[in-house]
């Protein structure tokens, strides 16, 4: 089908994003008066509510003495509700986690610097720093009429720099995913319900390279969305390699040398004064759009974001839309490994019929 045009969501996204995201204000975390006198990092996160569950991820890790020491740090601190995302509702929910792992969750959320948000370059994309788990945090900010818009590892700062007696502090709304010693590809394949997009990317010959350097972005859907456009694991056995472009086929969910978290689509969008990031896709004509915004606009302090994908036969008009597919699960988007990032995505991006050579 000929498409002149995006649909209208798309094209109101850029304006609909910058009025969200000004209008984004977390002023209202649950601070104790004697917040006045600067408490310490782990007292300060103790003493809020808000922030329970990570408070009670610090004790059970064992290093509250430490964020009550001289310092500096930055504590970067998972709301509660950030937490209830990932499955934790109580603090006996971390009863069930590893402690090691536990404790490398806590110190990849603290850095051993006093980091304000006038110290990171602005308009800058994954600034580098080092945590206290010996990883790098991935920082993004950008401005856009006096709002600014601050992720570390894709996670928002709703509220920024909280003064600490012994450093500084930023609140969280999602929890950031870090897997240390681990590639793209060894994460896809510890994870069964991948298991049809590592048997495509195998059988047209992208998946060794993800074993290497990288960076890689992979958009991963999940089996049920393979099977759910009669891909399934015995029709992808079954594909003659010689008669369909690879790069099209499965080639599209490999982003190589790319490393994004969805918020820095955001990122770009303002800089750019473009909500539209342009991916080429290999050794064809067809072109992907990427665009990411807030999720919920009736509740100004929901700021989860997501991300949209078309699939273009072009890249300007005339085009066909080849297909139109969201990331939105905030449990599986922006996981961090090695060599890049997962994204998981809820749809297919081009089927066999559509990626035919004699297309």
């Amino acid at each position: 089908m000929k498409h002149k045009s995006l649909k209208k969501y798309l094209y109101l996204l850029p304006m609909m994003l910058l009025m969200g995201l000004n209008a984004c204000k977390h002023d209202d975390l649950q601070i104790d008066k004697a917040n006045d006198n600067f408490r310490s990092g782990f007292d300060f996160v103790k003493n809020n509510y808000d922030l329970s569950l990570f408070a009670a991820a610090i004790e059970k890790s064992g290093i509250s003495a430490q964020l009550n020491g001289a310092g500096p740090f930055t504590i970067l601190a998972p709301s509660n509700l950030a937490f209830n995302i990932i499955g934790i509702n109580r603090p006996g929910d971390f009863d069930k986690m590893n402690p090691d792992t536990l404790k490398f969750l806590v110190q990849r959320h603290i850095l051993n610097e006093r980091l304000l948000v006038r110290d990171i370059p602005f308009n800058g994309i994954d600034v580098r720093y080092r945590t206290l788990a010996g990883t790098e945090l991935y920082t993004s900010i950008a401005s856009r009429d006096a709002s600014i818009q601050l992720y570390f590892n894709g996670s928002l700062a709703s509220r920024k720099d909280v003064t600490l007696a012994n450093g500084t502090l930023h609140v969280l709304d999602r929890v950031m995913k870090s897997t240390a010693n681990t590639t793209v590809q060894s994460w896809l394949a510890k994870r069964p319900e991948y298991s049809i997009l590592v048997s495509g990317l195998k059988k047209f010959g992208f998946w060794d390279e993800l074993a290497t350097e990288g960076p890689y972005t992979i958009l991963a859907p999940k089996n049920a969305e393979f099977e759910a456009k009669g891909m399934t694991a015995e029709v992808i056995a079954g594909l003659n390699v010689d008669r369909y472009l690879g790069h099209r086929l499965f080639g599209c969910y490999v982003m190589r040398k790319k490393h994004f978290f969805i918020s820095d689509f955001v990122v770009l969008g303002i800089i750019n004064s473009d909500a539209f990031y342009y991916h080429q896709v290999p050794n064809d004509t067809y072109i992907m759009t990427l665009t990411a915004g807030r999720l919920n606009f009736s509740n100004i302090n929901d700021q989860s974001i997501g991300y949209h994908v078309e699939v273009r036969t072009n890249k300007n008009y005339p085009y066909d839309i080849i297909s139109e597919v969201n990331g939105h699960d905030q449990k599986a988007i922006d996981n961090l490994v090695d060599n890049g990032l997962v994204q998981d995505l809820q749809g297919i991006l081009v089927l066999p019929e559509q990626a035919l050579k004699n297309n």
